[in-house]
């Protein structure tokens, strides 16, 4: 059984940078991203990481094995890990699905079993991220390279709150995040340090 549980964001890309949805969509670590991943490494031995896992998108993929490089822990990916699926809004900004989707954004951002079309609802992420928490409870300090909205979504999910919670916390590119075991439950150590 985990007794610790480190969320990793993958480096900046250069979409982040543009502002885009990329959901399932991918795109590049910008040269910034770059820089971030290669002290995540360093950043994470003293928490002492006995298994390492993230997601099947190239930009988790691309920081997991900046720590792998560093730490030697082989890389397990785990679809479960995936970012939200935006469906039809990957590729755009939020800023004009805000505007040009703005009622199905509206239930979206209120609803946790509204999706865009062709996308998941926070609901369904949070039930893979459980899935995949359960799948690395073998490990007892593993740390999880995964994506901002989903690790939004993981926090509600661990800390048992309700999943739309997801949307008041902030989550950087690089940031780590660290969750402790109390007993039946787990505690929030660590929020994104970046």
């Amino acid at each position: 059984m985990s007794e610790q549980i480190i969320l990793v964001r993958h480096g900046e890309t250069v979409h982040n940078v543009a502002g885009i949805v990329q959901g399932w969509e991918d795109s590049e670590l910008s040269d910034r991203g770059k820089l971030q991943v290669a002290s995540l490494g360093e950043r994470l031995q003293r928490y002492r990481p006995d298994a390492l896992f993230c997601s099947p998108l190239g930009r988790a993929i691309t920081t997991a094995h900046a720590i792998h490089d560093l730490l030697g822990l082989e890389v397990q990916v785990l679809e479960d890990l995936r970012e939200m699926s935006y469906g039809v809004w990957e590729s755009r900004s939020f800023l004009d699905i805000r505007q040009a989707d703005a009622e199905t954004y509206e239930r979206w951002i209120t609803d946790p079993d509204a999706a865009c079309e062709n996308g998941e609802s926070h609901n369904v992420v949070r039930a893979r991220l459980e899935r995949a928490f359960a799948a690395a409870a073998h490990a007892k300090r593993p740390v999880f390279v995964t994506h901002g909205t989903a690790i939004r979504i993981a926090v509600t999910a661990l800390l048992d709150l309700p999943v739309m919670a997801s949307r008041s916390f902030a989550q950087d590119n690089a940031a780590i995040n660290v969750f402790i075991r109390r007993g039946d439950r787990w505690i929030l150590k660590v929020w994104n340090h970046a």
